[in-house]
């Protein structure tokens, strides 16, 4: 499945998948795929059986017009959109004209009152790979078999460890699905986005709650590296339902193929495949340890995506390494600051010889 975003290519091949699971009527969710246009949307709908199903679609739908215009040169509709690039702001001028249509229905007639969805969306272009959410429907991306998320969670629970101050009591679970932000509920909405450079051999899965709080994401990267992307949502669905399948599941898996082409251009400079990756970093605390891809290095620090809840002031061992392990150097760091994706990092009382070798991997990056 080929599909062009201007004169460059990339290969994009992509599977989407809806259930109505196990308990539910109805199928509340909505996705949509085009594999032409390179847009791909999760859409979990809220309000009760026929007002969800109704929210969920108008944003499928908007999104997939609105993306058909900005592809084919009309963007009279775009939306200011402030730190975004041009492909970036039109993926999210499109979630914001889904919000309004939304909340403009839920309006006119009392039957969707209340009425909402999440989104959770993805752009590719042969420069970019966008991904753009409202509420709790994941997006994560497989690279050098490691899983990430791309999306940010906006939930109570992940919310209240971003931003909890240190030693505070953590949430119940009955809190993991009050969502903070969904399309529709209000006039207007504040997606998160991200942008990054797609890799030749990139995975990317979008998917509502009704698979994410029934398999992990270890669960959903066993199952899509090792599976043709049809019979891997085959597999996912069939394990949501055998868990219980209570809500609706629905979900897209997209890879980049492996014969993209290996130079992409960016901002007019011309970058190779291999600078671009990033660099693994283990990071070990008292009580667990663990592994991350990190995409920029500073002389003072780092940025640490993981969804470990950390404390600020918290003390971490260091290990970055090169991707064939022949350079290395380990360093403590403490917490400074928490986010939705993450928490950034602070070296301290480097030696002379830490800094030496962690300025060759700041000279490996962009």
């Amino acid at each position: 499945m080929n599909a062009e975003v201007g004169m460059n290519t990339v290969k994009v091949e992509s599977f989407g998948i809806t259930d109505v699971g196990m308990k539910r009527k109805g199928n509340e969710d909505s996705y949509f795929l085009d594999e032409k246009l390179r847009v791909y949307v999760v859409a979990d709908g809220m309000g009760g059986h026929q007002a969800g199903e109704v929210a969920s679609k108008l944003v499928a739908d908007t999104i997939k017009e609105l993306m058909t215009r900005y592809t084919a040169g009309d963007t009279d509709r775009i939306w200011a959109v402030p730190k975004a690039s041009k492909y970036s702001s039109w993926l999210v001028s499109a979630i914001l004209e889904a919000n309004r249509q939304v909340f403009r229905l839920s309006k006119s007639r009392k039957e969707y009152e209340g009425m909402g969805s999440t989104v959770s969306a993805v752009f590719v272009t042969a420069e970019s790979l966008i991904a753009a959410n409202v509420g709790d429907s994941p997006v994560y991306l497989i690279r050098n078999n490691e899983i990430s998320l791309l999306s940010v969670p906006h939930t109570a629970m992940a919310e209240y460890a971003a931003f909890a101050p240190a030693g505070a009591k953590a949430l119940s679970e009955k809190y993991r699905h009050v969502i903070t932000r969904a399309i529709g509920s209000k006039e207007t909405v504040e997606p998160d986005f991200r942008e990054i450079i797609p890799l030749p051999g990139d995975m990317v899965v979008l998917c509502s709650d009704g698979l994410s709080d029934k398999v992990a994401p270890e669960e959903i990267l066993k199952t899509v590296r090792s599976n043709a992307l049809s019979k891997a949502g085959g597999i996912l669905v069939d394990l949501a339902k055998e868990r219980g399948g209570e809500d609706n599941i629905t979900l897209i898996i997209l890879k980049i193929n492996p014969d993209s082409g290996a130079v992409k251009s960016v901002n007019g400079k011309v970058i190779k495949q291999e600078m671009s990756e990033p660099v693994p970093v283990e990071y070990d605390t008292d009580e667990f340890s663990g592994k991350a891809m990190i995409k920029n290095i500073t002389e003072d620090g780092l940025f640490l995506e993981t969804g470990e809840i950390f404390s600020i002031g918290q003390k971490l061992t260091l290990t970055v390494s090169d991707k064939n392990g022949e350079n290395s150097v380990q360093a403590n760091a403490t917490v400074v600051n928490r986010k939705p994706r993450g928490i950034e990092l602070k070296y301290e009382n480097l030696t002379g010889e830490q800094k030496s070798k962690i300025e060759l991997f700041i000279g490996q990056k962009r």
